[in-house]
């Protein structure tokens, strides 16, 4: 007589088996939506990168004076951490040394009063920003990313007084900005992610004409107009550790270059005489 059941045995083997075959579907679901998290995350920062990017060439392009590499500025507060630079632990930055532009916008009128308005754009580490903000300015924990950078901006308004050029910029650039503080403009930045350079600054000819030259290796003293740089590229990459890897997103650094247009044409603009 033969049998038509399933031994124990059988029956054990044959759960054995789908246990392992669900395991299997299990982590290939699993490993599924990891990488489509991941894309999804990958998309999102390379858009906040390039909306940051283009944010920094739209303030480039208007700008009436750009700082060129070699100044030193001072902004916010020593303590304030939204001004913390990541190489001096300090609120004091070098333009050129450290990854960061700065600019003065062309002169308005706030308020019955002739201001200009200072910007600068600047990386801090996440895991100091994560550890000292509190509320809506921390951009949450992420203890795998620590070492990771953020781009911030820091606005300020400056009273443009009574010694200013015919163009209303400030006869002296100022460079210590203070009473103000940073906010976030992209985040999971790769440490030396954020890459400036300065192609060219502000020089005139026999006849007072603006024409581009090469910046000088150190800028002068006392700071004026017509010591602006006048063409900036940078670059921005992201990077994010997931799952244990680093991954740069995107794969290639996002390139930008931009050309203000509303430096001085003419000498006679920016002298006092």
């Amino acid at each position: 007589m033969h049998r038509t059941g399933l031994t124990l045995i059988e029956i054990l083997i044959a759960a054995v088996i789908g246990v392992a075959i669900l395991g299997l579907i299990a982590a290939g679901l699993r490993s599924s939506s990891d990488s489509l998290r991941f894309v999804q995350n990958a998309q999102l920062l390379t858009e906040d990168l390039r909306n940051a990017g283009n944010l920094v060439s739209d303030y480039l392009s208007t700008a009436a004076f750009i700082y060129p590499p070699g100044t030193t500025l001072t902004i916010g507060s020593a303590g304030g951490y939204s001004v913390r630079n990541p190489r001096t632990n300090s609120n004091t930055w070098q333009i050129g040394l450290d990854p960061a532009i700065a600019l003065l916008q062309p002169p308005r009128v706030e308020g019955g009063v002739e201001v200009v308005k200072f910007v600068m754009i600047y990386p801090l580490n996440r895991g100091w920003v994560v550890a000292q903000a509190t509320g809506a300015e921390n951009p949450g924990p992420d203890p795998a990313n620590n070492d990771k950078w953020l781009l911030y901006i820091y606005e300020r308004n400056l009273v443009v007084g009574s010694n200013r050029l015919p163009n209303g910029l400030p006869a002296i650039m100022p460079t210590t900005i203070s009473d103000s503080s940073g906010n976030l403009l992209a985040d999971y930045v790769q440490p030396g992610g954020f890459v400036v350079n300065f192609a060219d600054c502000l020089g005139f000819d026999e006849e007072g004409l603006a024409t581009p030259v090469p910046c000088p290796t150190t800028p002068p003293v006392p700071l004026r107009a017509e010591h602006s740089a006048v063409r900036v590229r940078f670059s921005l990459q992201g990077e994010i550790r997931q799952g244990g890897r680093d991954s740069r997103v995107p794969a290639n650094p996002l390139r930008f270059e931009a050309a203000p247009r509303n430096l001085p044409q003419r000498l006679s603009e920016i002298s006092l005489n």
